[in-house]
C-alpha cells in the first residue's frame, strides 16, 4: 500500500493505493483548508487507513507533496510523512506540487508541453514547464503576475495551476493549483532510492528572527 498526503496549500488531502476493499481503486479524503493542516492531517490518515482496511503496518511506501506552497503547510507535510516512514522502516519519497500537476494536465486530452502556474504571496508566481512526456524541461523558477507571460518557455500550449490565468490564450486547467493526493501516491513508483523529501521553497520565509543588539557584559 502507497499512502500520499498533501498540505501543501489550501487542502489537506490523504489517499491509499493498492486497497484490498476497492479493487485497487484509491481511497481519498480531501477537505479544503487554509489553516489547520496540523490537527487534521493525523485524524484523516487514521480514517483514510481504516476505510482501506488497513493499519500502518500495511503502508509500505509514503509519498508526499513538497510545494511549493503554504511555508507552514509543507513543513507540516513533509514532517508528518518522514516521522511515519522512520517509525515504520519505510521509503518516503517527495513529489512537487509541479510534478503532480502536470502528470493530472497531461491525462486530460491529447497535447503538448505543458507549464505549471502556481500563486504566490505579493504577486509572485511559481513556475515550471514539463514536456509532453511527463518529464520537466526546465527548473522551477520564481517569477511575477506581469512578468509570467515572457517566462514561458517557447512550445508550452497547455497550462494549469491557480495562476493559469494569468495568460491570454491557452486552456488552464485545474484552476485551484491542488494535487490529487492519489497521483502523488502514484508518481513515488521506481523512486525508492530518492534522498529524503525536503520542502521546495522558491521563496524565502516571511516571518524574520528578530535583530537584537549584542548582550552587555557585566562585570
Amino acid at each position: 500500500m502507497i499512502l500520499g498526503i498533501d498540505t501543501s496549500a489550501a487542502q489537506c488531502a490523504v489517499a491509499v493505493l493498492g486497497s484490498p476493499i476497492d479493487a485497487g481503486d484509491p481511497v481519498v479524503e480531501r477537505r479544503a483548508m487554509e489553516r489547520g493542516h496540523a490537527e487534521h492531517l493525523f485524524p484523516m490518515i487514521d480514517a483514510v487507513l481504516a476505510r482501506a482496511g488497513i493499519g500502518y503496518e500495511g503502508v509500505r511506501r509514503i509519498a508526499v507533496c513538497t510545494g511549493p506552497g503554504s511555508f507552514t503547510g509543507v513543513r507540516i507535510g513533509v514532517a508528518a510523512a518522514r516521522g511515519i516512514a522512520l517509525g515504520r522502516g519505510i521509503p518516503v519519497i517527495g513529489i512537487s506540487r509541479f510534478e503532480a500537476l502536470a502528470a493530472e494536465t497531461l491525462k486530460i486530452g491529447a497535447g503538448g508541453a505543458v507549464a505549471i502556474c502556481l500563486a504566490g504571496r505579493g504577486g509572485t508566481v511559481y513556475l515550471q514547464a514539463f514536456g509532453a512526456d511527463g518529464a520537466p524541461s526546465a527548473a522551477p523558477e520564481m517569477t511575477t503576475d506581469t512578468g509570467l507571460e515572457a517566462a514561458i518557455p517557447p512550445g508550452c500550449t497547455r497550462f494549469a495551476g491557480d495562476a493559469a490565468h494569468l495568460l491570454a490564450g491557452g486552456a488552464a486547467r485545474l484552476a485551484d493549483g491542488l494535487p490529487d493526493p492519489a497521483v502523488i501516491a502514484r508518481l513515488s513508483d521506481g523512486r525508492e532510492g530518492a534522498a529524503l523529501p525536503a520542502p521546495l521553497y522558491l521563496r524565502g520565509a516571511d516571518a524574520e528572527l528578530p535583530r537584537e543588539g549584542r548582550p552587555a557584559l557585566l562585570d
